[in-house]
C-alpha cells in the first residue's frame, strides 16, 4: 500500500460506494428472497463507455477503477460524451455472457443499466444511450435479459441514481444547464432518472435485482418514489440497500469486504475478478479460481451471497482470464454443489487456517484450502455430538476416523487431498451443529488473531478502509489512539501444549515496544520498527504449558501511541 496523500484521503471520505449500507430490519416476502437466500453466487458485469477507453485516455494511463476514469482524469464532458460515436462492442454476446455464468456456477446477472458516467446501456427515451448514440445501434440489455431467461438464471439492473457526471443537476455532474441557468437535482431527477428507473423496469419482462447505488444525500423523499416505482412494476425485485436512507430488502457491504465474523439477515459482499470493476488494459491481477472459491465460500460462511464482477472490453469481450478461472471455480461448484447452493453459516463465526465450512441442516462441510501436511484436521471446540464423517470425492462419499484432542476434534485425513482446489469433508451431527465463537490456536498450521475478535480497552477498535490504488479498497479493523493502560484481549482456544512462533501485525510510525502475555504469566517483550503498512513483525516464541481456554493480552508498552494500529497476532506452531 502507498501512503495516502491528503488529497486522496479527502475523495475516499466523500466515496459512499464502499460503505455497507443497512437496510430495515423487515424482511420481504420468502418467494422473493429464495433465488438470493439459496443461490448465494450471482455475476455482477459493469459496462459503459468507459470499457471502450479501458483506463486510457489520450495515451495516458488511469491506474484505478475504469469506470472512474472521466471524473479522475478530469477529460471534458463534451470528449467524454463523443466517445460514444466509437463506442461499437460487436463481439457482444448475450447467450455467451449468460453460458459463462452458467458454467461459473452463478444463479443470476446483474448489469450496469446506467453508472455514474450518465451513459445509459438501454434504448431510452434520453438520447444519451448505446442504441441512439453508437454505431452499435442495439440493445444489449434486452439481448441479456431474454439469454438470461433462455438460461434459467436471474437478472437484474445496477442503477447510479445519485451521481450522474454528464446530466445537469446529477451529484457531481454540471451545475448549469445548457442556457447558463442553475442546475437542479430535482430537475435532473424528474427529467432523466426516474423516467429512467421506469424505463429499465417496464421494458425487460420480470426483473429479481434492482440495485441502486452511492445515494450520498440524496433526498428521502426521492428515494421513497423509486423504491415505490420498482415495487409497484417489479413486485418480485429485490432492492440493494445501496438505495439508501435504510430501505431495500438486503444489506450490501462495502466493496470488496469478505466480513470476519458471521453476520445476521440478508447480505451480499461485491467483489470483482481483478482490482478493477470496469475492464482495464493494465490490470491483470486476475483471481484464481482457488481464490474466487476460497472467498465465495467464505462469504457463504459468514452467512451472505457473493456478487462477483467481470468487466467486459470495448468489444464487448469478458477477458479470456477471468472467464477461463470462473469455469474452473464453476467445475468445483459442479462437484460439491452442497458447499454453496441453500447452504448456511460455519458454526465458529469464522474462517479457519484450512479453510472455511458451510451448513446443510444437520451436516458440516469443510471446505479445505490448506491440507494438512501430516494428515491431521483440528476443529475447535463443537456443542453438538458428532455421529460421522466422510470424505467427499465427487459422488464418493470415504469414510474417515476422528477422535477427541481435548475439547477439539482431530480428523485423520489421507496424504492428499482427493481433489483441488479444496477437499470437502461432510460431518453429521446429531443436531444442527454449534461452537462458541472463539478463536483457536491450531497445532499444525499457523492461526491469525484478528482484532475484530479482542476486547480492546484503553484503545480505539474500529474498522478503517483504505485503497491500494483509486477503487481497490481494503477493510481492517485495528486499535488504534493506544493509551498507557491500552489493551488488546483475546480469549483463545488452544489445542495442544508447545512453543508457538509470535508474530504482531501492525503499522505505523516510530519504533514502538510491545508486550504479550499470557494468563500463565508468559511475557514477551520486543522493540521494533514500524512501516507504513500493516506489516507482521516476529516478537519471538511464546509457551502454553497446557491446551484449553486461555487469554492472550497484546499492548503497547512505548510508542507514538496517536500513529500505531494493530489489526492481528499470530502464531505459528515450533517444530
Amino acid at each position: 500500500m502507498k501512503r495516502t496523500s491528503v488529497a486522496l484521503f479527502a475523495i475516499l471520505l466523500a466515496l459512499p460506494i464502499c460503505l455497507p449500507i443497512h437496510a430495515r430490519a423487515a424482511a420481504p416476502p420468502s418467494d422473493r428472497t429464495a433465488l438470493f437466500r439459496d443461490g448465494n453466487y450471482g455475476m455482477f458485469i459493469h459496462f459503459g463507455l468507459y470499457s471502450h477507453l479501458g483506463g486510457r485516455w489520450q495515451g495516458r494511463t488511469f491506474y484505478g477503477i475504469g469506470e472512474w476514469i472521466l471524473r479522475q482524469m478530469k477529460i471534458p464532458l463534451a470528449d467524454y460524451m463523443a466517445v460514444a460515436k466509437e463506442f461499437n462492442p460487436s463481439e457482444f454476446d448475450a447467450r455467451a455472457v449468460a453460458l459463462l455464468a452458467r458454467q461459473a456456477g452463478m444463479k443470476w446477472i446483474i448489469i450496469t443499466s446506467k453508472h455514474h458516467e450518465g451513459f445509459a446501456m438501454f434504448r431510452s427515451a434520453h438520447p444519451f444511450n448505446i442504441v441512439d448514440a453508437t454505431p452499435f445501434g442495439r440493445d444489449p440489455m434486452k439481448e441479456l435479459a431474454e439469454a438470461c431467461r433462455e438460461a434459467g438464471l436471474g437478472f437484474g439492473f445496477y442503477y447510479s441514481h445519485n451521481q450522474d457526471w454528464t446530466a445537469p443537476g446529477g451529484t457531481n455532474g454540471p451545475t448549469q444547464n445548457p442556457d447558463g441557468s442553475p442546475a437542479a437535482f430535482s430537475r435532473y431527477f424528474r427529467e432523466k432518472c426516474f423516467p429512467q428507473v421506469r424505463e429499465i423496469c417496464t421494458q425487460y419482462g420480470p426483473l429479481q435485482f434492482i440495485w441502486f447505488d452511492t445515494p450520498g444525500s440524496m433526498p428521502r423523499e426521492q428515494v421513497i418514489e423509486l423504491e415505490q416505482l420498482v415495487r409497484g412494476t417489479q413486485p418480485g425485485a429485490l432492492l440493494c440497500s445501496r438505495i439508501g436512507h435504510g430501505l431495500g430488502d438486503y444489506v450490501s457491504q462495502g466493496d470488496m469486504e469478505v466480513p470476519p465474523r458471521n453476520r445476521e439477515g440478508l447480505w451480499e459482499t461485491c467483489d470483482t475478478t481483478n482490482d478493477s470493476w470496469a475492464f482495464a488494459w493494465y490490470d491483470q491481477n486476475w483471481k484464481d479460481s482457488r481464490e474466487i472459491l476460497l472467498r465465495l465460500v467464505r462469504t457463504v460462511g459468514r452467512g451472505g451471497t457473493y456478487l462477483l464482477n467481470v468487466g467486459p472490453d470495448g468489444k464487448g469481450r469478458i477477458p479470456p482470464p477471468a472467464a477461463r478461472y470462473l469455469r474452473q471455480a464453476g467445475d468445483w461448484i459442479r462437484r460439491y454443489p452442497q458447499v454453496v447452493y441453500g447452504a448456511g453459516p460455519s458454526p465458529w463465526g469464522y474462517a479457519m487456517p484450512w479453510g472455511d465450512a458451510t451448513t446443510q441442516g444437520r451436516t458440516l462441510h469443510l471446505a479445505v484450502f490448506d491440507w494438512p501436511h501430516d494428515g491431521r484436521l483440528f476443529l475447535p471446540p463443537l456443542q453438538s455430538a458428532l455421529r460421522s464423517a466422510h470424505l467427499v470425492a465427487g459422488r464418493k462419499r470415504i469414510p474417515i476416523r476422528w477422535a477427541a484432542a481435548g475439547a477439539w476434534t482431530e480428523l485423520r485425513l489421507p496424504a492428499a487431498p482427493p481433489d483441488r482446489p479444496a477437499g470437502v469433508i461432510a460431518l453429521e451431527f446429531a443436531e444442527i451443529p454449534r461452537a462458541e465463537a472463539v478463536p483457536g490456536i491450531h497445532p499444525n498450521m499457523p492461526a491469525t488473531l484478528l482484532v475484530d475478535f479482542a476486547e480492546v480497552s484503553g484503545a480505539e477498535k474500529k474498522e478503517i478502509r483504505w485503497m491500494e490504488k483509486f477503487g481497490e479498497w481494503k477493510h481492517v479493523t485495528q486499535a488504534g489512539a493506544w493509551s498507557e493502560s491500552g489493551r488488546a484481549v483475546w480469549a483463545v482456544e488452544v489445542a495442544a501444549a508447545g512453543d508457538y512462533y509470535v508474530e504482531l501485525v501492525y503499522r505505523g510510525e516510530g519504533r514502538p515496544t510491545w508486550t504479550i502475555a499470557t494468563d500463565e504469566g508468559v511475557r514477551l517483550e520486543n522493540n521494533q520498527n514500524a512501516s507504513s503498512v500493516y506489516h507482521a513483525f516476529p516478537f519471538g516464541l511464546l509457551h502454553f504449558s497446557r491446551p484449553g481456554r486461555h487469554t492472550v493480552t497484546v499492548a503497547l508498552a512505548d510508542g507514538i501511541r496517536d500513529r500505531i494500529s494493530l489489526s492481528a497476532v499470530r502464531f505459528t506452531p515450533a517444530e
